[in-house]
């Protein structure tokens, strides 16, 4: 799935101390110039050209180790997912679009595109599950109920580390795969998260080939926004955060960068709003219209 979790605190100007689910590492230098070295034997070297976008990035790995998950972890996240019901989604061997290296590609039903928002994981009451005193045979079973029981106290305390665990274990965005890659979790603050995802645009091909350029730019903004609320969606019912930011790369580009409260989301019907005109209501960037498609945004 290509999870990433990131935790980074400022020590001096232009060294941080970065903390992530693979270890603690040091990253230095200067804009266009940086280099980290992680506790898992990953050292990585990035060279860019300030101000373009344009970066050599080299990853060299020293060492490594694998870690399975616990048995009530595994339970974990059978019992928190919330599956999307199957689409009429089939593979396909058209010619993937050059942001894509993939051969068999999965084209997705338009209409499903523009709803992905309408399901969520189930909410974890995490109040209800810290002062239970035991194993009540409801809502979970015992190995779920004891591995949410455990954590629930960090959880409520603002443990950050926590919640990357709980998003590596959990694997809350695992039924989104078809739609998006590369999802990196990050924060430095209880409150909220952050949430970066490619789109897969290649689920499109077949859409774009026989569709005209504005009604394509059209689908694709629907996509994206629907995407970004199910996965601030699926960031709430996990985490009691007030705040998921969302961050869609398209390409090598941003271009949708969105605030989402939790106090505004738990009062929208899902079932009966246009993805777009929902999601451009809370705090974003987004440069887009529809002769042109997306261009590049700054981030939130």
């Amino acid at each position: 799935m290509g999870l990433r979790f990131r935790k980074s605190i400022s020590l001096l100007p232009g060294v941080k101390l970065n903390i992530s689910k693979s270890g603690v590492g040091i990253s230095a230098g200067v804009p266009g110039l940086r280099g980290s070295i992680n506790t898992s034997g990953r050292v990585t070297g990035t060279v860019g050209i300030p101000g373009t976008g344009v970066s050599y990035v080299k990853t060299k790995t020293l060492g490594s180790k694998s870690k399975s998950k616990s048995k009530s972890a595994k339970a974990a996240e059978t019992k928190t997912k919330s599956k999307l019901p199957e689409s009429s989604a089939a593979k396909s061997e058209s010619k993937a679009l050059p942001s894509s290296k993939r051969v068999n590609l999965v084209q997705i039903d338009e209409n499903t595109l523009k709803s992905i928002h309408s399901n969520t994981d189930i909410s974890v009451d995490w109040k209800k599950i810290a002062e239970s005193t035991s194993y009540d045979g409801t809502g979970y079973d015992e190995a779920t109920w004891s591995y949410l029981h455990e954590a629930a106290p960090l959880v409520l305390g603002g443990d950050i580390d926590t919640y990357l665990q709980l998003i590596s274990d959990v694997n809350p965005l695992d039924d989104l795969l078809d739609y998006g890659s590369g999802f990196e979790f990050g924060t430095d603050n209880p409150s909220k998260i952050e949430v970066e995802f490619v789109i897969n645009d290649a689920a499109l091909s077949n859409a774009q080939q026989r569709m005209n350029a504005r009604d394509y730019n059209i689908l694709l903004q629907d996509y994206v926004c629907s995407m970004s609320l199910r996965i601030a969606r699926d960031m709430f019912a996990l985490l009691p955060v007030k705040d998921t930011i969302v961050h869609v790369v398209l390409g090598s580009a941003t271009v949708f960068s969105v605030d989402f409260d939790s106090s505004t989301l738990a009062k929208i019907n899902f079932n009966y709003i246009d993805p777009s005109n929902t999601a451009t209501q809370f705090r974003n960037n987004m440069s887009f219209d529809p002769k042109n498609g997306f261009a590049e945004v700054n981030r939130l």
